[in-house]
């Protein structure tokens, strides 16, 4: 119906509204960021109702947008357009929180188009929006990167000519497989969905390390961010109270301290000193090391985790990062051998909330769609062979095979 309109207003020698591009970039799974070309002379924000939630309203922000190619011809292949942003260390990477461009490939664009005359707002503004048939791609690559701006290529989410079935997206330097989607638990029509091998409940039999009495299983616990997570029982050392001269031996644990705002379950946010968690990936004296950071190399930054415990009051902080993790074992069938312990990462703050998909838990072993995701699970190297512990070296075995081909794409640079 609001496509009719505009048919009618295209129809008319003057529409009486210039047309008007809006982009939706989406930097993290079903986050946006948002962007047009600058209408107005101050270069102020625009606003339009979202596609799918009309009762939502979107802004725009003006930005020095330069897409082209989005023409489609009667014939041929598909349109392959690109996206180009200026000012990209600054404007674009401040809306979506990253100058790691790469990780924004595989993600969709996209473009919306309009009359100003129906920005929401505006006297002619409708609801649900009146607007042409909108325009999704992927981010196929970065085209150029250059000091001043950055140039996305992108296409569409399918092409027809010389597929078959079934199809694989090959997307550049990310894993394209549902993370545990072939884990043995399940049933062979569900693993056909994926090729991704590695078990629901994070258990390991590290084939690499095999011995003349065979291989042991571990708990291997990894986060999105590719940090392992670890018992929260492990003695860490101070690194406040470690004398500047003294020799870190490789892989062994510390702590340093911060302070963060902390969310109670009753609602109440406190500062709070809290602990965070480093593993050495580089022997030498603490003072050569230098102090943990995630930028410095020389240290990997874990997180810590716990059993579960039905009365104990569970955190979040300011940083997310910093949430609580547990495990869980879910005891939801007959037989123990169907039942799997998972590890959880809080989302908001409880007490006697068991973890379970909702607004109070998430999964906290999450695959980070990385080579290095991959490495640290399929390569893991204990720090004592044969302990079922989930401490690892912190360089993982670089010689382990990805059991199921996860990564058939190079990164690009030209």
């Amino acid at each position: 119906m609001t496509e009719k309109i505009l048919v009618k207003d295209l129809q008319k020698q003057d529409p009486g509204s210039a047309v008007v591009d809006l982009y939706e970039f989406e930097y993290a799974k079903n986050t946006w960021a948002y962007f047009a070309v600058g209408l107005e002379a101050d270069l102020s924000t625009i606003q339009m109702r979202d596609y799918s939630n009309n009762s939502q309203i979107n802004t725009y922000v003006a930005a020095p947008v330069q897409a082209k190619g989005f023409e489609h011809q009667a014939s041929g292949t598909y349109p392959n357009p690109s996206f180009t942003i200026a000012n990209a260390t600054s404007v674009f990477s401040g809306a979506v929180g990253t100058t790691d461009y790469d990780s924004l490939v595989g993600n969709r664009v996209i473009r919306r188009t309009t009359l100003k005359k129906y920005l929401y707002g505006e006297a002619s503004a409708t609801n649900p929006p009146t607007e042409y048939p909108r325009q999704v791609f992927y981010i196929d690559r970065i085209k150029t990167r250059t000091k001043i701006s950055v140039e996305f290529s992108l296409r569409v989410p399918f092409e027809l000519e010389g597929i078959k079935i079934p199809y694989r997206q090959v997307v550049v330097n990310r894993c394209p497989w549902e993370y545990q989607g072939a884990s043995d638990h399940l049933s062979e029509y569900q693993k056909a969905k994926s090729g991704c091998t590695w078990r629901i409940d994070s258990t390991y039999e590290a084939r690499h390390l095999y011995t003349e009495n065979g291989a042991t299983t571990y708990k291997v616990y990894v986060n999105q961010d590719d940090e392992y997570i670890v018992p929260s029982s492990l003695t860490f050392g101070n690194w406040t109270s470690e004398a500047g001269a003294n020799t870190l031996s490789l892989d062994t644990y510390w702590y340093t301290q911060t302070t963060a705002s902390r969310a109670a379950a009753n609602g109440t946010v406190s500062s709070q000193t809290v602990n965070n968690y480093w593993q050495v990936a580089t022997q030498g004296t603490k003072t050569a090391l230098g102090t943990p950071t995630d930028t410095n190399e020389n240290f990997k930054r874990v997180r810590t985790y716990a059993t579960y415990s039905h009365g104990t009051e569970y955190f979040i902080y300011s940083d997310d990062k910093k949430n609580d993790y547990v495990t869980f074992t879910d005891n939801v069938a007959s037989s123990a051998t169907y039942n799997k312990t998972l590890m959880w990462k809080a989302k908001k703050a409880s007490i006697n909330v068991a973890p379970t998909y909702s607004t109070y838990w998430e999964r906290g072993d999450i695959c980070g769609k990385s080579l290095t995701s991959c490495g640290m699970r399929f390569g893991f190297t204990p720090i004592n062979t044969g302990n079922t512990s989930t401490t690892g070296k912190t360089e993982f075995s670089t010689n382990v095979v990805i059991p199921f081909g996860g990564f058939p794409a190079a990164k690009d640079f030209g």
